[in-house]
């Protein structure tokens, strides 16, 4: 039985659980995950994408759109949505020390995504302050890092994320 999004369990176990109400909720959502801002994975539902090097990718967006948002006066960052050829990609502030992101398919509803991510993103923000304390388990889902290890840098450079060995295209 997965644990409960507001019970008991690691940090995150708990985060995992409120990404996937996402993705049951809202049509046309592939997968999601939770960072910290700086890029530090916390917990994922990708399927077939490098959880870390999304994380650092939707850090990276966050903190170019927050800065935009400030320079050119349109206050506060609330969320950035880039549309591809082929879906989605939306990141929101989780707090101050955190970021969600969804990455969704060419369907996806993002009125309904805009409608349902806010009670998630309030939860994960209200988990945020534990992001840097939890221990590193051995199970899918769940970056294992020290807060003291090195940052998340992008292994490759080209236009498609790698898959995960064994996940097929």
């Amino acid at each position: 039985m997965p644990p409960s999004p507001s019970g008991g369990g690691s940090v995150a176990e708990r985060v995992r659980a409120e990404l996937q109400t996402i993705r049951d909720n809202v049509a046309g959502v592939h997968g999601s995950l939770a960072a910290t801002s700086d890029g530090l994975l916390v917990a994922h539902d990708l399927p077939d994408l490098e959880p870390a090097e999304v994380a650092a990718l939707a850090a990276t967006t966050q903190a170019l759109a927050s800065r935009t948002t400030a320079a050119t006066g349109c206050g506060q960052f609330r969320e950035t949505v880039a549309r591809g050829s082929d879906g989605y990609l939306a990141v929101y502030p989780a707090g101050e020390r955190a970021i969600v992101a969804i990455i969704g398919t060419g369907t996806l509803n993002v009125g309904m995504l805009r409608y349902q991510v806010c009670d998630v993103v309030e939860r994960v923000a209200a988990q945020s302050a534990e992001f840097g304390n939890w221990a590193a388990p051995d199970q899918p889902g769940v970056a294992s890092r020290s807060p003291g290890a090195s940052p998340v840098v992008p292994r490759q450079q080209s236009r498609v994320l790698p898959r995960r060995r064994g996940s097929t295209p």
